[in-house]
């Protein structure tokens, strides 16, 4: 019995470590996101489990414009997991230069709806610079608030604009789209609860 089980916990950690890799590969590793002159991007990615339910993304949309996200499936390991895989598959899908960050928003929440029924939501920072106006749009669907820090202002804001978390209720009754002009020489910060989680950084 002991050797059987052994054998089933070894299946186990092994479809984890592929699952763990083919969820790696859906999302960018920080060498493939843009470092030129007009955008440096960086990010770092460690699931609590092999599998988690952490996301963010950067897509290009057309000569001025990109757009990014960050996300959290709620829970963690594999169910978390799955969702997130469709989630970013359903992401992909949409999100093109010819649509409106609140549109994004109300085609993202019927997905996961259908997906996980109500037993699940995701949080949602989604964000489309445009390289010529300079300007930032974006929609904070219960996600932590990312903070912007202009250097030269020295001054700190929370982009916090936006709605209600992606599947929590089946149409979302308001959305609120934060634009804001980005200055040189400033950073946006985003995150997960996985950082605010920390306690004395040992976790």
């Amino acid at each position: 019995r002991l050797f059987k089980e052994s054998l089933r916990q070894a299946a186990i950690k092994k479809e984890l470590e592929l699952a763990s890799k083919m969820q790696n590969m859906l999302i960018p590793h920080s060498s493939a996101l843009p470092r030129n002159e007009k955008i440096y991007m960086t990010a770092f990615y460690l699931p609590h489990f092999d599998v988690g339910g952490d996301y963010y993304d950067y897509v290009p949309l057309n000569r001025n414009e990109f757009g990014f996200c960050i996300a959290d499936v709620s829970g963690k390991g594999m169910s978390a997991a799955l969702l997130m895989s469709n989630f970013q598959a359903n992401l992909r899908a949409l999100f093109t230069y010819d649509i409106s960050l609140d549109a994004l928003v109300v085609k993202l929440n019927e997905r996961v709806m259908h997906a996980a029924n109500g037993e699940k939501f995701i949080t949602l920072f989604v964000g489309k610079f445009n390289y010529k106006t300079r300007e930032l749009q974006y929609i904070n669907a219960g996600h932590n608030q990312p903070m912007m820090y202009q250097k030269n202002r020295r001054n700190l804001t929370l982009l916090a604009k936006g709605c209600v978390g992606i599947g929590m209720l089946d149409e979302i009754p308001l959305i609120r789209k934060g634009s804001v002009t980005i200055e040189e020489h400033t950073k946006i910060i985003c995150y997960t609860d996985g950082l605010v989680e920390l306690m004395g950084g040992k976790e």
